[in-house]
């Protein structure tokens, strides 16, 4: 049982020497700074220093603390250029990493949305032609996930989806762990509900919804006839707090929400509703930090936006749905056609949200699900 420790260091230890005198200098540099950090506090003034001390942004410090943590916490966690191990994960010669970052540059970080698998035949293809091996998808992959957020968002949806992950400072928001941030939004439904009696339609009604910022989760929703007040809020924030097993019961959905409990920080826009005393003293109350938009910055909501945009693209599937707007609605008779009660939607929206928790992130690259429990 002793022998195997000793067995693992040789191995280690040969592919060691495949790391360049410089990338080890600097690895050595890192890890003296990242790995105490990693060890004790990620606060923000933690993070400034260390990043004042290593000339790096304070994006880069966090992502550095992720690879510790996630690695063996080691100085070779923290060598530029190295991968996370595994299959492909072998460092690649120096041609084909060039090749590699080219292709990626002029393939993949365009407004085209190539997807990895187009990228990777494209690299093949260089690769034939200068006579080189061709690296595997997964080393491709991995090499995609190591880019940083902002500039993958800006090559390839433009620089105004990429605001929202931009601070007021210019640097990324390190939110890196679940129910740090939580944010809440509210917007009327694209749909026609009808009454439970008569089935004849009532209006449109609304949905709130609380994400959580670093899993893309949806923690909380909650459906009202009523327009947006303090009421909803408060129920948003109940249904975020509680767990969901009584609620999907009730609906009858045999689904799983795992997500729930509360919140480091709300992040809310200034509407009347997310002002009242009731709302500042609850949060106060439970130690939950109260923090808003910064007036006229519309974009610093655009991921809690982004995803109830994508839950009303759902909605419009349904029968009586009244579309984004009278254009795309053109001669539909929403009325008509509406079927649906509020109860009926919560069901539908409930089984749509655990579609959503399964789906990749376009920019997590992990689904919400797999996030929110490690996986």
């Amino acid at each position: 049982m002793d022998e195997e420790p000793v067995k693992d260091d040789r191995i280690s230890g040969r592919g060691l020497l495949t790391v360049p005198d410089a990338a080890w200098e600097l690895a050595v540099e890192r890890a003296a700074v990242i790995g105490p950090l990693a060890e004790s506090s990620t606060g923000g003034y933690a993070v400034d220093q260390a990043a004042t001390k290593l000339g790096i942004s304070r994006e880069r410090v966090y992502f550095l603390i992720r690879l510790w943590r996630g690695g063996q916490g080691a100085v070779s966690d923290l060598a530029p250029g190295r991968s996370s191990g595994g299959r492909g994960g072998a460092r690649l010669p120096v041609e084909v990493e060039t090749i590699v970052r080219e292709v990626i540059r002029k393939h993949y970080l365009t407004r085209q949305r190539k997807t990895i698998a187009a990228v990777h035949r494209e690299i093949i293809r260089m690769c034939r032609l200068r006579g080189l091996p061709a690296p595997s998808r997964g080393a491709v992959r991995r090499r995609i996930a190591m880019l940083d957020p902002r500039t993958e968002t800006v090559g390839r949806e433009g620089r105004e989806a990429a605001r929202p992950l931009q601070s007021a400072g210019g640097d990324a928001p390190a939110i890196v762990e679940v129910l740090e941030q939580v944010q809440i939004d509210h917007t009327v439904v694209d749909l026609i509900v009808v009454d439970e009696q008569h089935r004849l339609p009532i209006g449109r009604p609304y949905v709130t919804v609380a994400i959580d910022v670093r899993s893309r989760s949806i923690v909380g929703l909650v459906i009202t006839l009523e327009a947006p007040s303090a009421l909803s809020v408060g129920l948003c924030l109940a249904h975020m707090l509680t767990d969901k097993r009584a609620s999907l019961e009730r609906l009858g959905v045999e689904v799983t929400w795992p997500m729930s409990g509360k919140p480091r920080e709300l992040y809310l826009d200034n509407a009347s509703e997310f002002k009242s005393e009731a709302l500042r003293r609850g949060c106060q109350e439970h130690g939950i930090e109260l923090n808003y938009r910064p007036p006229g910055r519309p974009h610093y909501g655009g991921i809690i936006e982004r995803v109830i945009g994508t839950l009303m693209e759902m909605v419009h599937e349904l029968p009586g749905t009244t579309f984004s707007n009278s254009a795309q609605r053109g001669s539909y008779d929403s009325d008509a056609r509406a079927v649906l009660t509020v109860t009926e939607l919560e069901k539908w929206l409930t089984l749509a949200v655990s579609s959503y928790h399964g789906q990749v992130h376009g920019t997590t690259r992990q689904t919400p699900l797999g996030l929110w429990t490690g996986v």
